[in-house]
């Protein structure tokens, strides 16, 4: 009692295991002599390397149903029965999504930046509309 010893069939041998992991691993890219002859910590960089790749993926096909669904919302207000005539679909965004935090920055800065030019081209032509009197620009040392 307690001294039978196990069938060897119930549990994969090592060299199983390996065969069997062997296809997935040609599949992510590594090939025969790494898998069988280099370090065998490449097969965990492998492994990481592929889950990597996967969000990678994943990210890349959301943002596409993200710009297919804001395309799908702008030409929304034409694509309605009872549209008014002469509705016009929104226009396309001109440029892509940021996709860091500085990109965000940068566009945002660049937004204003042109923002504040309107205001000023604004403003000037409406100074210019006044017609006041020329002046002087006086320098902080009175010339």
């Amino acid at each position: 009692m307690g001294g039978e010893l196990l069938e060897s069939s119930s549990s994969p041998s090592y060299t199983e295991i390996f065969y069997e992991h062997f296809p997935f691993y040609l599949s992510i890219g590594m090939t025969y002599d790494q898998y069988w002859n280099d370090d065998c910590l490449l097969v965990k960089y492998y492994r990481k390397a592929h889950e990597l790749g996967k969000q990678q993926r994943n990210q890349e096909l959301w943002m596409q149903g993200l710009y297919i669904y804001e395309a799908l919302c702008d030409v929304a207000p034409i694509l309605h029965a009872f549209a008014k005539p002469g509705t016009r679909p929104l226009p396309y965004s001109e440029k892509p999504y940021p996709l860091t935090k500085e990109e965000a920055v940068a566009n945002k800065e660049a937004e204003e930046k042109a923002a504040r030019a309107v205001a000023k081209a604004k403003f000037e032509a409406w100074a210019a509309s006044l017609k006041l009197p020329e002046h002087k620009v006086v320098n902080a040392d009175g010339h």
